[in-house]
């Protein structure tokens, strides 16, 4: 399967060097970074990366930042995150890889809400149990709601990028620690009761929405914190439903996940095989990458590791 995949996202790259989500489709970032990502520690892709890296040269924009296809204008810090984390892998990135940092930073904020809205929560802030709920974050379009899974790519991007500097305070990373501190806890803030992540809130007008494998994996990898309670539930909700999952995508992620944390995941690398034996992802190039990321990870390979 590793050759296969291989083969194939190098078959797929586009002229400009993009990767669009499915075979002969326009480039889009996403692919993209998770094709540059897989490819960088096979020899193989070489060329690939040089013109992958190329194409994201020429798209970022003056801001740093990037759009989330090659059709489209609007600016994405969700995009622009992984395209950041793609590129921490290559050197002669650094200016490319500061100026995403920026943007990305520059775009952390919080729910948009109505002036009585806000009113509201300034007079309950002198109750003692007042709880803040509209936490900082990042979210999949400017001016919307946060959501959990652009928050975690977004937390993944600035931790790993101020590890990779020798002297954060000289260079400005030590000003994100505020930053990653508030969206570590608008996420802790989200999870589900049973542990484990939905799409956006853990509840809904009282109701209690369920968690799903793709985002608990994608919050667990942005938190990396073996040592927290509240990781330790997410973990045992996320091995207990990735027994019946058959989301390709869905198993990659917590393959990565699970070795991330210590928990042998070959059985669930093994229900991906089968998966792609089944229907080879259905040619779709984010799955396929995230594919041979996770076979990576069970070597101790992985472009998400924090430093510890």
């Amino acid at each position: 399967m590793r050759t296969q995949i291989i083969n194939f996202l190098l078959e797929q790259q586009n002229s400009d060097g993009s990767w669009g989500f499915s075979p002969a489709k326009a480039g889009a970032i996403e692919p993209t970074a998770y094709a540059l990502m897989s490819l960088a520690s096979e020899e193989p892709g070489r060329k690939a990366i040089d013109r992958g890296v190329g194409f994201l040269r020429k798209t970022q924009t003056a801001r740093g930042a990037w759009a989330v296809n090659t059709q489209d204008s609007e600016e994405a810090a969700w995009a622009t995150s992984l395209a950041g984390l793609a590129l921490l892998g290559f050197e002669g990135t650094e200016s490319m890889r500061t100026a995403a940092a920026q943007f990305v930073v520059d775009s952390f904020g919080r729910h948009p809400r109505p002036w009585i809205l806000r009113l509201a929560d300034w007079m309950r802030s002198f109750d003692a149990s007042y709880v803040e709920e509209n936490r900082g974050g990042w979210k999949w379009n400017p001016d919307t709601a946060n959501w959990v899974e652009p928050t975690s790519y977004a937390l993944m991007f600035l931790k790993k990028i101020q590890q990779s500097v020798a002297n954060p305070q000289a260079s400005g990373e030590n000003a994100f620690k505020p930053i990653i501190a508030e969206a570590e806890l608008l996420l802790y803030q989200r999870m589900c009761k049973e542990g484990g992540w939905n799409y956006g809130n853990a509840q809904v007008l009282g109701e209690e929405l369920r968690p799903y494998p793709l985002t608990t994996a994608v919050a667990l990898l942005a938190l990396q914190n073996a040592s927290n309670p509240e990781c330790q539930k997410s973990l045992v909700y996320l091995q207990r439903a990735v027994r019946e999952e058959r989301s390709a995508l869905a198993l990659c992620m917590a393959v990565q996940c699970f070795g991330l944390y210590g928990i042998p995941a070959e059985p669930w690398m093994q229900a991906a095989t089968v998966l792609y034996g089944e229907t080879q992802y259905f040619q779709n190039i984010k799955t396929s990458a995230l594919a041979l990321l996770a076979l990576q990870s069970l070597n101790g390979k992985s472009p998400f590791r924090l430093a510890s």
